[in-house]
């Protein structure tokens, strides 16, 4: 049948063009560009404090242990200990000898806490980056396009993985180069390119086999209480295999198949590390499958119990910017909480055992300069300042919480009631710092209760932990700021950078006598010894203008520029 001329001709729909790779890396045209994206603040966190820990240690034990009499301190110190909390933190034993160099040190008193911490982080991503999805409803969208939930599953999966192995390459690196650069050949310091490569496994085999038990109770037991059985399982594991309470506990503690395990310092178990390896595989399958055969946010209903109607945020700007603050508030403030009780407990029989060795603590002070390790006030110190860079981290995320309205879309929404762009503003940076407020109380009290046990003086105690808080808000005042001047998609990311190079400054500059105006850079600095309440006024006076003229700067920043879409 011949068609008319005047007939219109039916239109051809015009089809997309191809997206270009670096794109697609970007976010845009895959889950695992959107994960990857998606995970920014999070492999900034992780690859700063690890590398930077990794390249800080290095630079430094060789400086404060430079001769083979302060190496043999090391030895006499750890063999003053009771053998329990020893092999709690690693197998010295095996390590004999080879303990007073800079890779049996580092394997010794912080290779529990590179894997914990680690786990941890792959424990939260996994927990969260189906279960999570799925319970807000935002998975439905993706599964509605030509995606199996197969493929939706793995790509996310390759999407962690990857940030996650790029942190561990940043661990290897930094340990190859600051005990080549920074250690002493004679005494046995430099690390060969293989050691730390294995150490970088380990970590990340731990990591992944911690992340995928969650990845595989996520499905059944949603985020929360996936990432809580995964979390608990982890520490009770590690605790078994140090303490050798025997039983099926340790028969089945990854921990205690790598016991042996010690690339640092040349002892290899590549028998165990590939067992953990090969456990690890079988629960990220299993997660993926599970995650394939359930329906979409359907789980059996273990969850964290529901936050009162009260503090959900129905009453004004400030209100709704704190009720979606405040699980995280708790959560930081529960779990450095329980750090913080636990190591306070300590402090008393450690200044007991080190006062009675004035050598090992010349060797303590040395390291540490400026503190009292013959008091449990002078310990408790040491272990608060290494908790400014968490209070720092939990800021960047009730930044990143805040600028989440921005980022995902709901800014326009907010403006479109009765509230302007400098109040929603305000009243976020005023939510963040309450969350701070809340956080700090609750470590606050943690940590009375285990110095009131552990010799110190709890009233000292509570009062310094208020430091921490103020450093916390400063952290909020930049984050802010940056996200109303500039973008609030960088807002989080650059607070954890700021938080990562106070760390790194304050850590690295005493031990290596750099200029004192390196080190007055850092804002953990100018705080003073608060746990023995000795206060720095400079400190406390600077971080509460930072976080009032930060807000205030982001209020008039975000009146100047278009709201991203």
């Amino acid at each position: 049948m011949a068609i008319s001329a005047g007939a219109p001709r039916p239109t051809v729909a015009a089809s997309f063009p191809p997206i270009p790779l670096h794109r697609r890396l970007y976010g845009f045209g895959s889950v695992y560009g959107k994960t990857i994206r998606d995970s920014r603040l999070a492999v900034i966190i992780a690859a700063g404090l690890f590398g930077g820990l990794s390249l800080v240690l290095g630079a430094a034990i060789g400086t404060v242990f430079p001769t083979p009499a302060a190496r043999l301190e090391v030895d006499k110190l750890v063999g003053s200990m009771p053998a329990s909390m020893v092999n709690l933190f690693g197998n010295a034993t095996l390590m004999g000898p080879k303990l007073g160099t800079l890779g049996g040190y580092m394997s010794w008193k912080y290779g529990a806490l590179f894997g914990l911490g680690a786990g941890l982080w792959s424990i939260l991503a996994l927990s969260g980056t189906l279960a999570g999805e799925s319970a807000r409803g935002s998975l439905d969208f993706v599964a509605a396009a030509p995606f199996g939930k197969r493929r939706i599953a793995l790509e996310k999966l390759a999407a962690h993985l990857t940030m996650l192995w790029l942190a561990m390459a940043v661990i290897a690196v930094m340990v190859f180069v600051s005990s080549n650069v920074f250690g002493d050949p004679s005494l046995g310091d430099p690390i060969p390119l293989g050691g730390s490569i294995g150490f970088a496994l380990w970590v990340g085999f731990i990591a992944m086999c911690f992340g995928g038990l969650a990845l595989a109770l996520a499905p059944l037991l949603g985020r929360a209480g996936s990432a809580a059985v995964a979390g608990i399982v982890m520490v009770a594991l590690w605790v078994a295999s140090g303490l050798n309470v025997g039983g099926p506990l340790v028969a089945v503690s990854p921990f205690h198949w790598t016991v042996n395990h010690i690339p640092l310092v040349g002892f290899y178990d590549w028998t165990g590390l590939a067992t953990v390896g090969v456990v690890a595989v079988i629960f990220l399958v299993i997660g993926v499958e599970l995650f394939r055969r359930r329906d979409l946010g359907v789980t059996a209903g273990l969850s964290l119990p529901a936050l009162p109607k009260d503090v959900l945020g129905v009453r004004g700007p400030v209100a709704r910017a704190f009720g979606d603050q405040l699980p995280r508030a708790l959560a930081w403030g529960l779990g450095m909480g329980l750090m913080g009780g636990l190591l306070a407990s300590l402090v008393g029989s450690f200044a007991n055992q080190v006062g009675k060795d004035t050598t090992i603590t010349k060797t303590f002070a040395t390291i540490f300069p400026g503190y009292d390790f013959a008091t449990a006030g002078g310990w408790l110190q040491l272990y608060v300042a290494l908790f400014y860079i968490a209070a720092g981290f939990a800021a960047a995320t009730f930044v990143s919480k805040w600028a989440s309205d921005e980022t995902e879309g709901r800014l326009e929404e907010v403006l479109a009631g009765p509230t302007s762009r400098a109040r929603w503003v305000i009243a976020g940076g005023v939510a963040a710092v309450g969350a701070v407020v809340l956080m700090t109380a609750i470590l606050a009290l943690g940590i009375g209760l285990g110095a009131s046990t552990g010799g110190a003086t709890a009233g000292d105690a509570i009062l310094g932990s208020a430091s921490l808080g103020l450093y916390a808000v400063a952290i909020v005042g930049i984050g802010v700021a940056v996200g109303g001047l500039w973008r609030t998609s960088l807002a989080a990311e650059i607070a954890a950078l700021v938080v990562v190079a106070t760390y790194l400054i304050d850590l690295l500059a005493p031990p290596l006598k750099m200029p004192d105006w390196f080190h007055q850079l850092a804002l953990t600095a100018h705080m003073g010894q608060p746990m023995v309440g000795q206060w720095d006024a400079f400190g406390i006076v600077a971080c509460v203008v930072i976080a009032v003229v930060g807000i205030l700067l982001g209020a008039w920043g975000v009146t100047r520029r278009d709201v991203a879409r």
